[in-house]
């Protein structure tokens, strides 16, 4: 004989071995049965389960699945066909939704998510440093919005100073600047925000074009790449 166990869902696990109790014969837990002949390995997503008193495949959609309503992750428990409202597709992007049974790309909020993907692709690297050769040789400058701040206040004392850099080596110290060289370090961040700026005003431009053309292989095919 083969002995299966019965997990929680009611699918067969095994077959397994339990300790023979001498004079009593196997120990057979009350979730276990025993079976004639051995069950053969059931395809991908089905289990072998007891229905009325025979074993039979059933369709296994236990573990992950996603709600068709907002994508989001859940652990299925039980045998059978999954409910409605969830599915096994994990949803491609907030851009889609569900529809006949399928997560289907809505083009209007593709453009919606793009948009907002180059606004934050921008943000980052206009804080992300800068470079300027005020000092004579090229210095990396860091531009997040503090530091900006603390540039422009360097800027507006009108004074010579010490101010913040890295050297090509990656040296970080604070070096003499002019008030001349603290001007051009301003106007050089200035200038590379500005080139950001239009990088993203363009690839909004291109996200229009692709909207109004109805293109949601363009739409879905935009990245932020730097300006070089």
């Amino acid at each position: 004989m083969f002995s299966y166990l019965i997990d929680s869902a009611g699918a067969l696990q095994g077959p397994v071995e339990f300790p023979v109790i001498p004079g009593l014969g196997d120990s057979l837990p009350s979730n276990a049965i025993q079976l004639a002949k051995p069950l053969s390995a059931p395809p991908t997503g089905f289990a072998w389960a007891l229905v009325g008193s025979k074993p039979k495949q059933i369709i296994d959609r236990r573990g992950s699945v996603f709600s068709t309503v907002d994508g989001s992750e859940q652990q299925h428990l039980d045998l059978g066909e999954l409910p409605a409202g969830l599915t096994t597709t994990p949803r491609p992007s907030p851009a889609h939704h569900w529809q006949s049974g399928e997560w289907v790309a809505d083009i209007g909020r593709v453009y919606e998510v793009k948009v907002s993907e180059v606004n934050k692709a921008c943000a980052v690297a206009i804080t992300k440093g800068f470079w300027s050769s005020a000092l004579g040789e090229p210095h990396q400058y860091t531009s997040e919005f503090s530091d900006q701040l603390n540039l422009t206040g360097m800027i507006l004392r009108g004074i010579d100073g010490p101010y913040v850099s890295r050297d090509e080596q990656g040296m970080r110290d604070f070096r003499l600047h002019t008030v001349a060289q603290l001007r051009q370090v301003g106007d050089d961040l200035t200038g590379y925000k500005l080139k950001m700026l239009q990088q993203a005003n363009r690839l909004k431009q291109q996200l229009d074009e692709a909207l109004a053309a109805g293109d949601l292989a363009s739409l879905q095919a935009m990245t932020w790449v730097d300006p070089q």
